[in-house]
Order: structure tokens, then C-alpha cells, then sequence
């Protein structure tokens, strides 16, 4: 990739550091809820007519923004549409697992244009940003055609409560660790440090489930177990919830009495794996399991929906407190989720009562890109020069 000058030196400068927080709110808006017409922007921003078009011409004249002339009724004269010109930059976002940096390039949408996936065979930071400079080299090779990158957003499960210094964690055996300034040394782009589930969630507020629904849950399961709550798209958060605090929370089994286990010790990649290993005296992994029930192999089906019940209890349990219009369940093992959700559904009614209004569950494949483009995500959210509830706010439309 060359030196850090050089890297430094491919970065445009596009004017926005010179844009009003209205620009910014505007550019922010057009992102969540896609082309709008003049009217429909002025409304949700807050501002005049005449004010749109003074505030939108230099974002036109910069690129940010494009102008389509559309028919949107059978009569009538054509409405002129604004849209974010997604490709004028592009983000980088990087999330690290115990195993494996993941790292991906995106455009202001978070379309991901290219990606990849490498071992980590070492943990210290040091080890790290090296392996993440690599990556960046063959990921920025492999998506020619689009603008350099401006910002990386880095993910993790852990801690960065100023988004620069990894405050605690405890899958690397990190601690007061300042990535962000690390990365910034290595290779020349300003970087952002965040938990990987809120990021996660982030990007699912911003365009997921979030552009359909106020107020939803976010719920990892896999290595460990997350939780995240995003209301009138914006992700409610604090250090303490990152610390994955749901994990200990008491999940009961379908027993009689019911016995009750952490979150991390019943819903966990490791604990679908020890349940195994008790019913067969096997061992197995937690993919190969899912893959196995998913085959139809009887055993591997009873314990697979096992854990699905006690899923469904789990999230029934989240959703009395935080009352979501839906739960989108994220992470290794929502494999199982996706294969037995009715019975995550009969977890659920367990421990719901009969006239609560219905969850409405979304299971997503599990990608390690989708995590990485979660912390594309928080890159995005700073090159907007705005905080994730600033922006958030601006951009929600009910």
C-alpha cells in the first residue's frame, strides 16, 4: 500500500468539513430513507424551501449529492429527487473475532463492494494492525473503480468509551489499548473504535430494520452473547452495556421445576457444543451440529431445538423489558434459530402472556461482512461530524 504519506495523499477532500450540521443532517437523512423529493426533505429536516435549495447546491456542485427528475403521478409535471451519490467515497470497517480480522469496503450506503476474511495468529495490538494493513491492501486492490477510503471504523467485543482507546477486551487480553491512534500510525486513515454488537446494531438502524420499525432489539448469539437496543433509530448505549451484561442474565430450561442457567452458559456456540457431548458422549462443533439437525439427524434435532426453546424464553425475557416492534437475531449461531424458529417461538410463548401483542422475529444469515459493515458503520457516523443520537434523531422518520 506504500508508506503513510502516500496513503494519507489518496484521500480526497471533498468539502465536508466545511458543511453546515443542517448539510450534514440533510446528507444524513437522504442516507436512512433514500431518494426524497424537495418537499418531503424540507419536511423532515426542519427547514424552508428556499433553504433547501441553498443548502443543497453546494452539496449538488461537491458530488455528494445527485438530482433525479422523476414522474411520480400519472399527471402532473416531473418532481426533481435527491439522493446521496453513494459511490463519491468509500468507508473501510474491520471487526475482529477471537480467530479471524474481517475487513470491508463500502459506500456511503454500506453496500459492501469488497471483503475479506483472514486468520489472526497472534493478539497483541501490534500483531493486529499489522495483519489489518495487509488486508486493507488486498481488499482496496480487488475494488478498483471506487473513490479511496476516508475513514476506517474498527469493531470488537469490548470497550471504547471515547471511540480511540480500547478500554477493556477480554478476548484479546486487552486493556487501555489506543487503536485508534495505532491505526492512524500504520496506515494513515483516522479511525473509529467501537463494540462490535452496537455497531452491529448501528447498521441495522440505519438500514435495516430500523428504516421499518421505531423501536427494535438486536440479539447475538455465538461466542458470546449481545444485546442491543435501538430506539427512533438510535442505539441506546452506554460502556456498561457493552461489557455484555445480558449474559448473565438466568434463562430457564422447559424443565419441571425449571432450572435456570447464564445466558453464556446455555446459549453460547460452546454450550450447544457441551449439550452435545452430554447427550452423545461426542464432541462436536456447534456448526457441525446445526448441520447435522439441519440433515435431519434426529439427536442433533432435539438438541438444536432444545436450544432453540431456551433462545425463544431468552428473548421473550429481553423484549418485557424493552418492549421491541421486533427482534433481529444475529450471530454464529443463529443457524439454529433460522433452522428451528418455530421453536424459538414456542420459547417464546413459555414465557409471554397469551394477549401480548406478537414478536416479529428477523433471523439473519450469519456473515462476518455484515459485522464489519457495522463498523463501517461508526466510520460513517464520524465522517457525518455529528454523534450517533445527533444523527440518528435527524434521520428518523416515523
Amino acid at each position: 500500500m506504500g508508506d503513510n504519506a502516500a496513503m494519507e495523499a489518496s484521500v480526497p477532500a471533498p468539502p465536508w468539513e466545511r458543511l453546515s450540521d443542517t448539510q450534514l443532517t440533510i446528507v444524513a437523512t437522504l442516507l436512512r430513507r433514500g431518494r426524497m423529493a424537495r418537499a418531503d426533505l424540507m419536511e423532515a429536516v426542519g427547514v424552508s424551501a428556499g433553504s433547501i435549495t441553498r443548502l443543497t447546491a453546494p452539496l449538488l456542485e461537491a458530488g455528494i449529492l445527485t438530482s433525479h427528475s422523476e414522474q411520480v403521478a400519472a399527471t402532473g409535471r416531473p418532481q426533481s429527487l435527491l439522493e446521496v451519490r453513494a459511490e463519491s467515497e468509500s468507508l473501510l470497517g474491520a471487526t475482529l473475532s477471537p480467530h479471524s480480522l474481517t475487513v470491508c469496503l463500502t459506500d456511503l450506503r454500506l453496500r459492501a463492494r469488497a471483503s475479506m476474511q483472514v486468520p489472526l495468529e497472534e493478539h497483541s495490538p501490534q500483531a493486529v494492525v499489522s495483519t489489518l494493513r495487509q488486508a486493507i491492501g488486498e481488499v482496496i486492490t480487488g475494488a478498483q473503480g471506487l473513490a479511496a477510503p476516508v475513514r476506517i471504523g474498527m469493531a470488537l467485543g469490548g470497550t471504547a468509551r471515547d471511540r480511540r482507546t480500547v478500554d477493556q477486551a477480554s478476548f484479546f487480553g486487552w486493556s487501555e489499548v489506543p487503536l485508534a491512534q495505532m491505526v492512524r500510525e500504520e496506515i494513515g486513515l483516522p479511525c473509529t473504535v467501537g463494540n462490535d454488537v452496537a455497531a452491529l446494531a448501528e447498521a441495522e438502524a440505519w438500514f435495516g430494520a430500523g428504516r421499518q420499525h421505531e423501536r427494535l432489539d438486536v440479539i447475538t448469539v455465538g461466542a458470546g452473547i449481545g444485546f442491543a437496543l435501538v430506539v427512533g433509530g438510535q442505539v441506546v448505549t452506554s460502556p456498561s452495556a457493552e461489557l455484555g451484561l445480558m449474559g448473565s442474565l438466568p434463562v430457564p430450561d422447559g424443565s419441571r421445576p425449571p432450572v435456570a442457567s447464564p445466558a453464556m452458559e446455555c446459549l453460547s456456540s460452546a454450550a450447544l457444543e457441551g449439550a452435545w457431548l452430554r447427550r452423545t458422549g461426542q464432541r462436536a462443533t456447534a456448526l457441525d451440529i446445526a448441520g447435522r439437525a439441519r440433515q435431519g439427524q434426529a439427536e442433533a434435532v432435539e438438541v438444536c431445538a432444545s436450544y432453540a426453546r431456551r433462545l425463544g424464553r431468552f428473548i421473550a425475557m429481553a423484549a418485557a423489558f424493552t418492549l421491541p416492534q421486533t427482534v433481529v437475531v444475529m450471530g454464529e449461531r443463529a443457524d439454529v434459530a433460522a433452522l428451528l424458529e418455530d421453536q424459538v417461538m414456542v420459547g417464546i410463548a413459555a414465557v409471554r402472556r397469551p394477549g401480548a401483542e406478537p414478536i416479529e422475529l428477523q433471523v439473519r444469515d450469519h456473515r462476518r461482512t455484515d459485522w464489519a459493515r457495522g463498523a463501517a458503520c461508526l466510520a460513517l457516523r464520524e465522517r457525518l461530524g455529528i454523534t450517533a443520537p445527533q444523527a440518528a434523531r435527524a434521520a428518523w422518520a416515523p
